[in-house]
């Protein structure tokens, strides 16, 4: 009986392209359907596969082939068990890549069988130990908002503008705010990595952009321009968004807003953010530009309550 149930998805697959196995799923089905409906199974599946264990244990001895023999029931359970456990972590796995993007979650970074090269879970990490006391980023008054300031859920995302990650979000975050538009916006909180060349920096000039009301243009072109982002990028892009570069340039020299960048950086170490782009939902983290169905999955279960 055992046997049969662990055999019988085995057999199925391997039927597809042997007959032998075909005849043997059918044996399978059969005894678990005489099993089922009270009746005896008269298969012969249970012993054969038995003596089939026990003369390849008997290469090696005849006190391994005994051990096997005596111990037949046993191994076949489990044998089940693990082969239950292995389904179950397989079905779980691909229900939270199909949700999530990522076979552990959305706030998960891990191996995942189903995206091998990583491309919805990689970030830019920063070498600094999260801490196990959470406390929960929240959107401050005083920092810009991107979408209708009047959305009733606000998508907190630790970024750095030098990361590829981060840029990489960037159009499924506008994604997420176009489908929910007025009902959703994002407060963009650098979280500047030292080793990206230009990250503290691009933070301190978004923050003088914001001074001059230039905020959302300036974060739209740093994106735009990050594989080539420099000083002359930075002051480029000034320019472009109809900056007074003269003030917007004394304001990056004297590192007016270094305190905000500081304090952005800081609100995600105490959030246990170790890299970006990480993203909060209320309580909910997603970790990686994951793709727009992990997003619309919690958005649409924190919008109902």
């Amino acid at each position: 009986m055992v046997l049969c149930i662990l055999a019988l998805p085995i057999f199925a697959v391997l039927g597809i392209f042997s007959l032998k196995y075909r005849k043997l799923t059918l044996e399978a089905l059969d005894c678990l359907f005489k099993t089922a409906t009270l009746r005896k199974c008269r298969s012969s599946l249970d012993d054969r596969t038995k003596a089939a264990m026990a003369g390849k244990a008997l290469k090696f001895s005849p006190k391994a082939a005994g051990l096997v023999y005596r111990n037949y029931k046993i191994i076949s359970w489990l044998l089940l068990i693990i082969f239950l456990w292995s389904a179950y972590e397989g079905s779980l796995g691909a229900y939270n890549y199909y949700k999530y993007g990522n076979c552990n979650g959305p706030s998960d970074t891990g191996l995942c069988l189903l995206d091998p090269t990583g491309s919805n879970s990689k970030i830019s990490a920063i070498d600094i130990d999260t801490q196990t006391n959470i406390v929960y980023p929240f959107a401050e008054k005083d920092d810009p908002i991107i979408g209708s300031e009047s959305a009733k859920l606000t998508i907190i995302e630790f970024g750095c503008y030098a990361c590829p990650y981060t840029k990489k979000a960037e159009p499924i975050i506008k994604e997420v705010l176009e489908h929910y538009q007025g009902k959703v916006n994002l407060q963009f909180k650098t979280f500047y990595i030292p080793s990206h060349h230009m990250s503290y920096k691009s933070a301190l000039a978004a923050d003088c952009a914001n001074e001059q009301g230039k905020y959302k243009e300036f974060h739209n072109l740093v994106f735009q321009w990050q594989d080539n982002i420099s000083d002359d990028t930075i002051n480029r892009i000034a320019d472009n968004t109809g900056l007074d570069t003269k003030k917007f340039n004394d304001c990056i020299a004297k590192e007016r807003y270094k305190s905000e960048v500081d304090a952005d950086t800081l609100m995600g170490v105490h959030a246990g953010v170790s890299g970006t782009p990480t993203f909060f939902i209320n309580k909910q983290k997603i970790v990686g530009p994951k793709p727009f169905r992990t997003f619309k999955s919690i958005i649409d279960e924190e919008l109902k309550k």
